[in-house]
């Protein structure tokens, strides 16, 4: 019983992560998030060893790391607001991977423990705000009896894609 539950939740990812793949208004939004978690993970190992080859000490690099955690528990609540205001769930997609790419272009990029801060505030503008933001653009164009499979299929898929990430060493 509990291997064909399995096998049916398995074979309704596919077909969603297929549908999310085929409907060009579904694709960017879910090909971010699925970049986004996956080269998340993928660095997450190495990141406090980037910091310190940078010049952190271990007090900044907690320090950084608080600022990206900070900066999203104040701006999640805003866009919410914001995709409740305008509808305007794609907007927020798009606000959001842009602070998420443009704050992990200027971490890569840094020559000093300030850029590291000042990546790490532009990339919590968009961090925790990215899946939220892809949830709520993506129910907006289902049926509202596939919500909760919709929310279902996007954890699983984050859940493979950060585990798949974090099995792979720097």
């Amino acid at each position: 019983m509990v291997a064909a539950l399995f096998l049916t939740s398995l074979r309704d990812n596919g077909r969603l992560a297929a549908r999310f793949c085929s409907a060009p208004v579904l694709r960017l939004p879910v090909l971010l998030l699925w970049v986004a978690v996956f080269g998340g993970s993928l660095h997450a190992p190495c990141t406090t060893f980037f910091y310190l080859s940078v010049g952190a000490s271990q007090e900044q690099v907690g320090n950084i790391s608080a600022i990206i955690s900070v900066v999203s528990m104040l701006t999640v609540p805003l866009y919410g607001h914001f995709i409740d205001a305008t509808a305007g769930a794609l907007e927020a997609v798009a606000a959001a991977g842009f602070c998420c790419a443009l704050g992990c272009a200027v971490r890569a990029a840094a020559l000093s423990v300030a850029w590291l801060y000042a990546g790490s505030l532009v990339l919590g503008f968009g961090a925790a705000s990215l899946l939220p933001s892809v949830l709520s653009h993506l129910s907006s164009h289902c049926a509202p009896d596939e919500k909760r499979k919709v929310v279902a299929a996007v954890a699983f898929q984050t859940s493979l894609l950060r585990l798949d990430g974090q099995s792979r060493r720097c």
